[in-house]
């Protein structure tokens, strides 16, 4: 061990987040120090339940960029710890409590001590909002945020999970064509302001414009920075988007409007860091789908594009080869799929990588929603949506297994109840659940590696609103590092 001047206090806290954002959990102990080949007398580490957690939801999406015209939708943010008995190893009692905070001056939204039940608020304006929750109720804390517009052209829906603030977060998601704009919307949940820079890919490269953008975001507060203004009429864009000096939270809103015809809103949340061997979960069906792959390296990708369905791994002849160019991005065509799907990819070299899917009505001017839905790590512990004020529409859970099968356990809930399945995944195969009117559903892996979104779909005056939720997993445990008092 190297010197280090003066003397380690006992009582410190060393804190390695178990798979989470850094500032996305906290848990109380100690830290212990010893010289090298001592055996101390405290444990060496220790995995424990946090007690404190906090989720970053976006606000009112389309309010508050300079230059674009504000739209305001019905807006309705949901936290909750799940039901005694979900997360693994938490005793049944305890005191806690789950809370939505709003703004700067962190103005209480919503509030509940009961585990299991929903903290939920309406919001106007454009605020970052903050789910947190402590003590016994941290553990699995789940915040989910919805956006819905109805009557006229800028009708949607966005079912957008709320996200453990990070320093790294890939968006792929907006594109090119008529009235089409895409914000950028980054949350700074902290205390102290943070410098945020952004880097955009497109089909034919990196573009330079976005590299001479940054910003500084003031604590508790958010900035919105439309795409158009960094990477002007690209028509595949992935957004990395990197903090110095704190933690951020972004999504990017994305929304269409042809001519007079309007296609439809969607959040793209945060996707898996570039890998080469990812799969999407959830991918919607019933209309147009594609695939979008980002290159962020210096060499040529190849990659193979394989259909997870509910009878198996499909392989399409032309997904078998496809050349991603370096610093690049590429939009890809999927066939005609009706049952449910996911997407497995793999690479020689690390992509990023979301699919696009749209449904649209058969008549009139073919109105209609589309979502995207990013590639996700594999869950490990608990991972859960909320879905308020989604009555009568159809709801599904949609499971994807990897080369070997899984097991999960499902939870439905419905007001004071809950109804619990095991459900069974076969090897690279997607199963789909129907949620019925669930207003949350929790999923618990118990065997295999497994992927999971919930789809959200209506009719609202004859046209399609759709979207899709990507689960990943929520703040449960962490590693505490015992340290003792030691001397030069």
């Amino acid at each position: 061990m190297r010197n280090v001047s003066g003397i380690v206090r006992a009582g410190a806290v060393a804190l390695v987040a178990a798979g989470l954002a850094v500032g996305a959990t906290r848990v109380s102990g100690s830290v212990q120090l010893a010289t090298a080949g001592e055996r101390v007398g405290l444990p060496e580490s220790s995995s424990v339940l946090v007690d404190a957690s906090s989720l970053v939801c976006p606000g009112q999406q389309r309010l508050g960029a300079t230059g674009l015209r504000d739209v305001a939708g019905t807006v309705t943010v949901a936290a909750a710890s799940p039901d005694s008995g979900v997360v693994t190893g938490a005793p049944a009692g305890g005191t806690g409590g789950v809370q939505l905070l709003g703004g700067t001056a962190s103005t209480g939204l919503a509030r509940t001590g009961d585990r299991g039940a929903v903290a939920s608020a309406g919001v106007r304006g454009p605020d970052v909002v903050v789910a947190t929750a402590n003590g016994a109720l941290a553990p699995g804390l789940v915040a989910t945020q919805v956006w819905r517009h109805t009557g006229d052209d800028d009708r949607g829906l966005a079912v957008t999970p709320c996200q453990p603030p990070s320093s790294d977060v890939w968006l792929v998601g907006g594109g090119a064509g008529p009235s089409r704009t895409e914000r950028v919307i980054v949350s700074n949940p902290g205390a102290n302001a943070v410098s945020v820079s952004f880097e955009v890919l497109g089909t034919s490269g990196r573009i330079d414009a976005a590299a001479d953008r940054s910003v500084s975001i003031p604590p508790l507060s958010r900035e919105v920075v439309s795409l158009d203004a960094i990477a002007p009429a690209e028509t595949a864009p992935v957004v990395h988007v990197t903090a110095t000096g704190g933690v951020i939270s972004a999504v990017l809103d994305d929304q269409w409007i042809l001519g007079a015809t309007g296609r439809g809103i969607d959040d793209a949340t945060r996707a898996a860091s570039p890998g080469t061997d990812l799969v999407v979960p959830g991918v919607g069906t019933g209309g147009a789908t594609s695939l979008r792959l980002a290159n962020p390296g210096d060499s040529e990708a190849l990659a193979q594009v394989r259909l997870l369905t509910d009878k198996g791994p499909v392989q399409p002849d032309d997904l078998r080869a496809v050349r991603v160019p370096a610093d690049s991005t590429l939009d890809v065509p999927l066939p005609a799929n009706a049952a449910a799907l996911g997407l497995g990819i793999r690479s020689d070299q690390p992509l990023v990588a979301a699919a696009w899917a749209e449904r649209r009505a058969t008549t009139a001017d073919q109105m209609g929603d589309f979502a995207w839905t990013p590639a996700t790590p594999a869950l490990r512990g608990v991972a859960g949506v909320l879905l308020p004020g989604l009555d009568g529409t159809t709801k599904r859970l949609l499971l994807t297994a990897g080369p070997a099968a899984a097991t999960v356990e499902a939870r439905f809930g419905t007001g004071d109840g809950a109804k619990v399945s095991t459900v069974d995944v076969p090897a690279d195969s997607t199963v789909a659940v129907a949620a019925g009117d669930a207003d949350s559903v929790w999923v618990v892996p118990t065997t295999g590696a497994v992927r999971a979104a919930v789809s959200v779909a209506g009719v609202d005056g004859g046209v399609p609103f759709f979207s899709v939720a990507s689960l990943t997993d929520a703040p449960v445990r962490a590693l505490s590092v015992p340290v003792r008092q030691v001397r030069n």
